[in-house]
């Protein structure tokens, strides 16, 4: 009994940390792209957070500050409808065609470091070919790229530690109900 309360309380820890290196990434992605977005649009609305006024009702106003946590709220609403949206997909695609969909932990890291490359490498692009932007954006890919590209190695790392630690609990609970049997 007590080997499932540590188990749970491993696996609690070992998704809170995981979920803080998604975050980091997260972060960093949006940091970069608010950066470019502002210094090729500075009058850029944001009504469409308007949307968003269940959240924070300050939304609606239209006059509103948001910071880290207001990101990660939004963040999380967002993750939220996407991931419903794909598993209903997922169970689509098994469900009618058949179709399995799992990446390897391999491919999972190339894609997600090909998207973020493509995007630091559009932002970059932009940058160099409006010369009214700041040239503070070279020193800030020199931090946010790398940090970013660590922060979901180690989301993905963490994510696969969590799996191999779940599937020897799955196992040792089975043998111990074998052993009691």
């Amino acid at each position: 009994m007590s080997k499932n309360i540590i188990t749970t309380m491993a696996l609690f820890l070992l998704g809170y940390i995981k979920y803080f290196f998604l975050t980091g990434s997260v972060i960093f992605s949006l940091s970069v792209l608010l950066f470019v977005v502002l210094n090729l649009a500075p009058n850029i609305s944001f009504g469409f957070l308007s949307h968003l006024s269940f959240i924070d009702a300050a939304y609606s106003t239209g006059t509103f500050s948001i910071g880290i946590p207001e990101v990660m709220k939004i963040f999380s609403l967002v993750s939220l409808i996407i991931m419903f949206a794909s598993n209903v997909l997922k169970i689509a695609l098994k469900k009618i065609f058949n179709i399995n969909f799992r990446l390897s932990f391999k491919l999972k890291i190339i894609v997600f470091v090909t998207i973020i490359t493509l995007a630091y490498i559009i932002a970059i692009t932009l940058v160099t070919l409006n010369e009214t932007l700041d040239n503070l954006f070279y020193y800030i890919i020199t931090i946010f790229y790398p940090g970013n590209l660590i922060s979901l190695v180690f989301y993905f790392l963490v994510d696969a530690l969590l799996k191999k630690v779940a599937d020897f609990n799955k196992t040792q609970e089975a043998a111990s109900e074998n052993y009691i049997a």
